[in-house]
């Protein structure tokens, strides 16, 4: 067996008796701990090139894959999202990184339609619809942007902070405008606000938050989990973004819906908030997220990061955030590795945030009122005079005036939830 440890294997949860089904050359494991169960699959024995072609001879490939007779293991590792390996074959060097919770399913339409500045799988193995390892070959990078953020953040150095933040919208701004051909389905809003109900559920959390969701935010070929240690910096400076495999929570809470734009960018977010936390820097976080808001905003498609699609009182970037903070809770609670923050901090926040907002739909019946009285009263009766119309029009202008004013009063995407 490989050896695997707690980096990614959840220490609170425990193994059961093997449930399920598990390919030639894999084990099948059930993870079960209070309100939780999970299903993974790992290698039964990963230590020479025969062990390879075990692993691989009832999988389906797809790309580009190393050659298994010339394929030698250089080194093996865990990493939080899985058992990583490094080959060698044909001269080439390959990373192998394996899915033990597998994916949605989606992540060659993801390759397939990525934008050509991305760190891509080159190939890889599914099983029953299901990935369970991608290859791409081995990449020359200088440092990971997650790395050097927390680095100019740590120091409080306000010029390189706001330039690793709008490059890195930019690039992830990128990828969804490569994707804006592809497959788009309409906003899913009962299952979003039912995936929420459900994770609440699980943490028998306090709060409850469910939204009307705008148009902007249709369902589209998302990332899933975007942190800023999947950008890489090359050795030309640029930034490339990286497909990597989905987070722990993906494995522990399964999708059972897609998801708009907005949310890859709120996973970013809400690692910005995690990398500012641990920083301890003087920056004012407004500006950051500014910068990072205006670095997705100037590639990424018009529709999808508009006005209407940050409008917190029909979610906006805000719930999807709030989404992440249960999602790390979630972790914590299956690794017993205590209180995330910001995470539980944000969660504390949300009552009061939901309270200022309920408090702003005073002018907006106010104005619904208004702006149907003067509508009906010209309906019944067309004004003949001035003196008949005054009236009217200046209820269908206060009417007006209040729906401006209910949405000036929508929180601000660049202050966070935290700041309210």
């Amino acid at each position: 067996m490989v050896s695997l440890d707690n980096s990614w294997k959840p220490s609170a949860m425990v193994e059961s008796e093997t449930h399920g089904e598990a390919p030639f050359g894999f084990t099948s494991v059930r993870l079960v701990a209070q309100r939780i169960v999970m299903d993974i699959i790992e290698p039964t024995k990963l230590e020479n090139s025969e062990d390879w072609k075990i692993i691989i001879s009832e999988l389906k490939n797809w790309g580009q894959v190393p050659n298994p007779d010339a394929l030698s293991i250089i080194s093996t590792q865990n990493t939080e999202r899985g058992l990583l390996v490094n080959l060698e074959s044909d001269g080439i060097n390959w990373i192998a990184e394996f899915l033990p919770w597998g994916s949605d399913g989606r992540l060659q339409s993801r390759v397939a339609n990525s934008h050509s500045e991305m760190n891509i799988p080159n190939g890889g193995y599914s099983w029953n619809g299901s990935d369970i390892i991608i290859l791409r070959k081995s990449l020359k990078y200088k440092q990971k942007v997650g790395e050097k953020l927390n680095e100019s953040l740590t120091e409080s150095n306000f010029e390189d902070s706001i330039s690793i933040l709008h490059e890195a919208g930019k690039k992830l701004g990128l990828y969804h405008s490569s994707i804006e051909s592809a497959r788009i389905t309409p906003v899913d809003q009962q299952r979003w606000n039912k995936r929420l109900t459900k994770l609440e559920e699980i943490l028998k959390s306090n709060t409850i938050w469910r939204a009307p969701f705008t148009r902007d935010t249709p369902c589209v070929l998302s990332l899933g989990d975007v942190r800023f240690d999947d950008f890489l910096i090359k050795e030309n400076g640029l930034f490339s973004l990286s497909i990597n495999p989905p987070r722990l929570a993906d494995g522990l809470f399964k999708d059972e819906c897609e998801f708009p734009a907005i949310r890859d960018f709120a996973c970013l977010m809400h690692d910005l908030s995690r990398i500012y936390h641990k920083s301890n820097s003087n920056i004012d976080i407004v500006l950051l997220r500014k910068s990072l808001i205006d670095g997705w905003i100037s590639t990424a498609p018009e529709k999808w990061c508009s006005s209407n699609a940050f409008y917190a009182h029909k979610g906006g970037l805000v719930i999807w955030e709030y989404e992440q903070s249960l999602l790390d809770v979630l972790e914590a609670f299956a690794r017993q590795s205590g209180a995330p923050e910001p995470a539980v901090s944000i969660i504390s926040k949300v009552i009061p945030f939901q309270k200022k907002m309920y408090s702003n739909r005073s002018p907006a019946a106010i104005a619904f009122v208004s702006f149907f009285l003067g509508v009906i009263t010209i309906y019944h009766q067309i004004p003949t005079t001035l003196s008949e119309l005054l009236m009217p029009v200046f209820c269908i202008t206060i009417g007006i005036a209040g729906f401006y004013l209910y949405r000036k009063a929508s929180p601000s995407p660049t202050k966070p939830i935290t700041h309210f």
